[in-house]
């Protein structure tokens, strides 16, 4: 048995306001749909409560920045997948995961890649200092130097 229904989709979504409204849609959905699942009423609630602040979190800048092209096609397919799930199972596996894929292209304003909303700036804490010259990020960030060996 298939647990979507093809062929559904979502409006082109030009702004982040947009883009937002839409997730929010889409998150309601899968909410009413987990909810069918009496056992599961309150870790659906919850999941979707927490989704819905996640959500606002990552869109709380200005909602009439328009955002990247590649950005929205990101939102709208997620989206309309979710419109396409039918069971309630599978509602409440995408309740967890729906709005961090949302969150992704609402990083900046513009769409463009940027740090979690919300993620603190800066190194972690109890993180040890760079070292001069070393490099920030990627391989090598943070192993010893061997030129100082």
């Amino acid at each position: 048995m298939s647990d979507t229904v093809p062929g559904m989709t979502v409006p082109p979504l030009a702004t982040r306001g947009a883009a937002l409204a839409a997730a929010l849609a889409a998150l309601d959905g899968l909410a009413e749909l987990g909810e069918t699942i009496e056992d599961e009423w309150a870790y659906v609630t919850a999941l979707a409560e927490a989704g819905r602040t996640r959500l606002n979190t990552a869109a709380g800048l200005d909602p009439t920045v328009p955002l990247a092209p590649d950005r929205a096609a990101a939102v709208a397919a997620a989206c309309a997948e979710t419109a396409r799930i039918v069971d309630p199972h599978r509602a409440v596996d995408w309740l967890s995961t729906f709005p961090a894929v949302v969150e992704l292209a609402l990083a900046t304003p513009d769409g463009a890649a940027g740090p979690r909303p919300g993620a603190p700036a800066g190194p972690r804490p109890g993180a040890p200092a760079p070292r001069p010259g070393a490099p920030a990020h990627g391989p090598g960030a943070g192993a010893p130097d061997p030129a100082s060996s």
